[in-house]
């Protein structure tokens, strides 16, 4: 028995009121709060894919808790299966798995980039004692992989050298808890880039590193206090966000890619641009797509051309390189790649749908280009694989900037005959005056507020029929 308490920042969410009486712990059996540390310990802080399609870009902990809600009366195989990996994700992830009966806050802990997020719900326990309610709100943090890491391993270091007063089976559970943490500190670096790549793709990427002689690029930076990635490679950081299904051939295309670039570093315009963006507070993916965008143009100052943005332009100018190549996989629209290791470059895949012409590829290049400027991991690194597997969050703010940046609501405005009137032959003058595929040119007149839901709908309609 003890007592236990989790502040994240400032957050106390052990804290809780129980018949009227503040304590900011929780007491029971901490057993099996410490074993499921130990036993997720590398699912804790690598694997940050779900378990099931999830396109939203809400916490884990929202994002798991209406997942299992949605799927738990599904009564087809399917289904069922979708549950079944939902819930094996929930055990790896979300604290509450672990209470046996206790009373622990709903926190959810996975990996995110370079960082950890932290995230947690205000459901009420089932079965909780009337009177009991926890105090924080629903919230999430995004922190180091250190800040997280340290603490709980300096628990388990702690447990394992100091153990309590035990008697029989008690005793046989702290044996096994202490060859589980003793496992994880010999626990080679491949264990946990397979919680963040399918393993066969880790496999195959970095056989393909070996053939040329640049593993180099394979190698990611362990921290030297606990058994944790701090900084993934930029290979592995890649191959986290493409397909599990992808081929070899695909595989070594990008990792010619990555190699091409390598070494190189960023201009002088776009470091500052890179520099003055870190840490920028993030709110709706959308909102802030656009505010990113209007910022740029803003930053960037008078363009060469007034009809349209030319964002190849602005690229040469940033001394971002566009290269164009024809990937078997559809799943991958572009790829990004920067960092004080590498020459930044954008790569476009022409067997993507929306590359299917030139204005389908400018807007894949300002898609990438927002990855390039806000997208960067801790150590200023950037090997992104955009497409239906990245984090869908980031893909939406990524595709409302190139939206915004190809489309400013002055440059709408002043291609337009009538403002009032948009049909669908306005649609399609506009969209050849703003080099812009007319689908995208839709969304985003209704997004600036220029169409109703209505008219929108409408000019779906008609091209469509098209």
């Amino acid at each position: 028995m003890g007592r236990l308490m989790l502040t994240v920042v400032d957050e106390n969410l052990t804290e809780s009121v129980f018949q009227g009486e503040p304590q900011p712990y929780v007491g029971w059996y901490l057993a099996p709060v410490l074993d499921w540390i130990a036993t997720h310990w590398v699912a804790l802080f690598h694997e940050e894919r779900f378990g099931w399609t999830e396109r939203t870009r809400l916490p884990a902990a929202v994002a798991c808790r209406r997942a299992l809600d949605h799927w738990v009366a599904a009564g087809d195989p399917l289904g069922r299966e979708t549950y079944r990996r939902i819930h094996a994700w929930y055990h790896r992830h979300g604290l509450r798995s672990a209470a046996l009966g206790g009373i622990l806050p709903d926190l959810f802990i996975r990996r995110s980039g370079d960082d950890i997020e932290l995230s947690w719900t205000d459901d009420p326990l089932p079965f909780a004692p009337d009177g009991l309610i926890f105090e924080s709100k629903t919230g999430h943090v995004r922190l180091a992989v250190r800040d997280v890491a340290e603490p709980l391993w300096g628990l388990l270091q702690w447990v394992t050298s100091c153990p309590p007063e035990m008697s029989g089976a008690y005793r046989g559970n702290w044996a096994d808890l202490c060859r589980k943490v003793e496992a994880l500190e010999g626990l080679d670096t491949m264990e946990f880039k397979r919680a963040h790549v399918p393993e066969t793709i880790l496999d195959s990427a970095r056989a393909g590193f070996e053939r040329i002689d640049r593993l180099d690029l394979f190698d990611d930076r362990r921290s030297e206090n606990c058994p944790v990635i701090e900084e993934f490679s930029p290979a592995v950081a890649m191959f986290g966000g493409v397909s599990p299904d992808l081929g070899p051939t695909d595989i070594n295309a990008l990792r010619d890619a990555l190699v091409g670039g390598c070494p190189g570093r960023d201009g002088e315009e776009l470091a500052s641009l890179v520099e003055s963006r870190q840490g920028t507070p993030l709110d709706v993916p959308h909102l802030d797509g656009e505010r990113f965008a209007a910022a740029l143009l803003d930053d960037l100052g008078e363009l060469n051309d007034d009809s349209f943005v030319d964002v190849r332009a602005i690229c040469t100018r940033l001394g971002i390189a566009i290269e164009e190549i024809a990937l078997e996989t559809d799943s991958i629209r572009g790829v990004a790649l920067a960092g004080e290791e590498f020459s930044p470059k954008i790569v476009i895949n022409s067997a993507h749908a929306y590359n299917s012409n030139e204005d389908g590829k400018r807007f894949t290049i300002g898609h990438e280009l927002c990855h390039i400027l806000f997208d960067r991991t801790r150590a200023r690194r950037l090997a992104h694989a955009s497409g239906f597997w990245a984090a869908p969050g980031i893909e939406k703010r990524a595709n409302a900037f190139a939206a915004y940046m190809l489309m400013p609501r002055e440059l709408v405005i002043g291609n337009l005959r009538y403002v009032d009137r948009i049909d669908s032959e306005a649609a399609g003058l506009l969209a050849d005056s703003l080099h812009v595929n007319e689908t995208p040119l839709v969304e985003h007149l209704y997004n600036i507020g220029l169409i109703d839901e209505f008219k929108r709908d409408r000019l779906r309609t008609s091209i469509r029929r098209r």
